[in-house]
């Protein structure tokens, strides 16, 4: 089954060398001409006569994961999370693949003996860590190398007509472009198997420049909400709904013609569909800390979502301008949070490790 093949594969951004090897394979085995660009992005071409739009089909290859960035004396390694919606509470506990070889299992201290004060007891990745079995960190890194990416080791099960995996989101839209390749249209089309679209889209960014393309069809998968405790409201998805057309998502609206003429064409076909007007995203980590009340103080507050890797000040701390007050990391890098004036701390709301939004509350200055 390819669905299978594709998902079992191990796809970190910018690693995603599993995943392209499956799918040239596929390719070479339809013959379909491909070639893959600097950046790894797999650009096929389905031959047929040329039409006046350019059509481009898209969908990425890659999947959240974990970098190892240090191990411990004892043989844990630390980790940070790569990619969107990695949230802390849904590691815990998970077995994850490292490389080929090499398999563990992603540990939490006991919540009733973390070294944390009352206003940071909240998951976080700063307190987990990944046992490979290593007695200690010699015999760790014999096994594993410092910036390895390590990704969840779930298999793919079906389950009566369902399946269940890791990596659903975009190995489904890579199977479904590749069954379209597959087709004996008689229209020209290109399909870009992009990469590293969890850390910002950066393959399908190149992939626009070298294609020239007039039109872009994006496809994946958005997240169901036919479970207990999912979110309820507008544009509510269930399985068996058919596909899913948005006229928005998180950092785009859609050309809405476009969007209706495709609704039409599927109505026309039998395909069941339905048009949304918000593509629906996962549900969001914990809520942003409460603001400090009017008057109470400066409120310093996240400038991009990310994750915070240090915190440098504490309650009553006198800090100058220009200090560095905390370390976002957003995108793979490392963003300063930088005192805007002379001032004493009166609140710190964001712990090391913790996972922030756009606006969310850091600290507060008098």
């Amino acid at each position: 089954m390819l669905l299978k093949k594709l998902c079992e594969c191990s796809g970190a951004p910018g690693g995603e060398q599993e995943v392209r090897q499956a799918i040239t394979a596929e390719l070479e085995s339809i013959g379909c001409p491909y070639e893959v660009d600097n950046i790894g992005n797999v650009i096929a071409h389905h031959p047929g006569a040329a039409a006046k739009t350019r059509l481009l089909f898209t969908a990425h290859m890659d999947e959240p994961a974990l970098m190892i960035y240090d191990v411990t004396e004892e043989g844990f390694l630390r980790f940070k999370a790569v990619g969107t919606n990695v949230l802390p509470r849904q590691l815990a506990g998970r077995t994850v693949r490292i490389g080929r070889d090499v398999t563990g299992v992603v540990g939490f201290a006991p919540y009733h003996m973390m070294k944390i004060t009352p206003e940071q007891k909240q998951i976080s990745a700063s307190h987990q860590y990944i046992d490979i079995g290593a007695p200690n960190r010699a015999r760790a890194l014999e096994r594993v190398r410092i910036g390895d990416y390590a990704v969840v080791d779930s298999p793919f099960v079906e389950m009566g007509e369902c399946c269940k995996g890791k990596a659903m989101d975009s190995r489904l839209g890579c199977s479904a472009l590749l069954e379209l390749l597959r087709r004996n249209t008689d229209r020209a089309f290109d399909v870009a198997f992009t990469t590293m679209y969890e850390v910002g889209q950066r393959g399908m960014e190149v992939a626009a420049y070298t294609q020239q393309p007039d039109l872009v069809v994006s496809v994946g998968a958005v997240p169901a909400a036919d479970v207990p405790g999912s979110l309820e409201g507008e544009g509510r998805v269930e399985l068996g709904q058919g596909v899913c057309l948005a006229l928005a998502d998180a950092g785009f609206a859609y050309h809405r013609p476009t969007v209706e003429a495709w609704s039409r064409r599927a109505q026309e076909a039998g395909i069941s569909h339905r048009v949304l007007p918000h593509a629906p995203a996962a549900a969001p980590a914990a809520a942003p800390a409460p603001a400090a009340p009017a008057g109470e103080g400066e409120q310093i507050t996240s400038p991009m979502p990310g994750t915070i890797l240090a915190v440098n000040v504490t309650v009553g701390q006198s800090v100058k301008k220009g200090d560095v007050l905390m370390v976002l990391e957003a995108m793979k890098m490392e963003n300063e949070i930088m005192c805007p004036r002379d001032g004493v701390v009166s609140s710190v709301q964001a712990a090391k490790g913790a996972s922030v939004e756009s606006g969310t509350l850091l600290c507060v200055l008098q």
